[in-house]
């Protein structure tokens, strides 16, 4: 029989480190949208959503490539954590995993429906940003409460 207790060492280490990751990952996005110069979090998130700064397809494919990696990985690396779960069933554990790719690729393609004027405003980006956050902070604590 194997000692499982030292797993929850390295799993809660994980737990942090990608929450940090989480919290950094919103950050920069709102830095790169305004947020560094004086407006607060409230007008940054309105300019997003009402006229979000003009990307081109280079600059969509330099974006979204690596985030597709990153963010594919980091769903994978934490959903693979539940298959050891025995107590949440590995059905309801795929639901949510396949709802976080599919929500992060709508997120990540977001600015593509902008570029070619599908829709002029950035509530589709902030939506699935926000469900893609909730639906993270769902499997990490599913995770947690796994241990």
């Amino acid at each position: 029989m194997k000692f499982t207790e030292l797993y929850r060492i390295p799993i809660a280490y994980l737990l942090v480190y990608i929450v940090l990751i989480l919290g950094t990952g919103i950050w920069i996005f709102l830095l790169s949208q305004g947020l560094d110069t004086e407006e607060n979090i409230g007008a940054t998130l309105q300019k997003v959503g009402f006229a979000p700064i003009e990307k081109s397809v280079y600059n969509f494919v330099e974006v979204a490539a690596p985030h597709m990696f990153a963010i594919g990985t980091l769903i994978f690396v934490v959903a693979h954590f539940m298959l050891f779960s025995t107590r949440f069933s590995q059905k309801f554990s795929l639901k949510i995993s396949v709802s976080l790719f599919i929500v992060a690729l709508i997120n990540i393609c977001a600015y593509l429906l902008i570029i070619f004027g599908f829709v002029v405003s950035g509530w589709i980006k902030l939506l699935s940003l926000a469900l893609f956050v909730l639906l993270f902070l769902l499997l990490l604590g599913m995770v947690a409460f796994s241990l």
